[in-house]
């Protein structure tokens, strides 16, 4: 049996939730809690207490709280559990709400340019003419930046310049 070789610094990029360029960053203030499970790399909308708590879906019409960043500081005690990008209920989350990340819109027909829309069902993000209504979903101020059929994955971003 051989011994590795080589140890990775970074995890792997280009996964959603992830940062996407080295532009800055804008969050929350402070850490909210998740109220139910919610999926690293969608939206979040206000929980219950809308300062403390963020939620996956929303009854109304509601503009999310922001994007939920891809952080490694989660602990899964379960040792054989396998890999997930769900955060568990009543854990703490990093949520965005300005700066350039990598998502996977659910739609196949993203184009650059596009706006970014939230499932107010479970913050999941689809794509569309800016000018466009999709049912079920509230649109956001971000943009998609760039798009890679292969892989579905589209970098979004609400710095717009002028």
């Amino acid at each position: 049996m051989a011994l590795q070789k080589q140890v990775g610094l970074y995890y792997a990029p280009a996964v959603p939730g992830d940062r996407a360029t080295q532009n800055p960053v804008i969050y929350t203030q402070g850490n909210p809690r998740t109220e139910g499970d919610i999926t690293v790399g969608h939206f979040v909308f206000a929980g219950m207490d809308p300062f403390r708590q963020v939620k996956a879906s929303t009854t109304g019409k509601d503009a999310p709280v922001g994007f939920v960043e891809r952080i490694l500081a989660y602990y899964n005690y379960n040792l054989i559990s396998p890999g997930t990008m769900e955060i568990p209920d009543q854990t703490d989350v990093t949520v965005a709400v300005r700066g350039d990340f990598w998502c996977a819109p659910v739609n196949q027909s993203v184009s650059i340019g596009q706006a970014v829309f939230a499932s107010t069902a479970d913050g999941s993000i689809q794509t569309a003419d800016a000018k466009a209504t999709v049912d079920g979903h509230v649109k956001t101020d971000w943009t998609v930046k760039y798009y890679d059929p292969d892989s579905n994955l589209a970098i979004i971003s609400n710095w717009h310049t002028a």
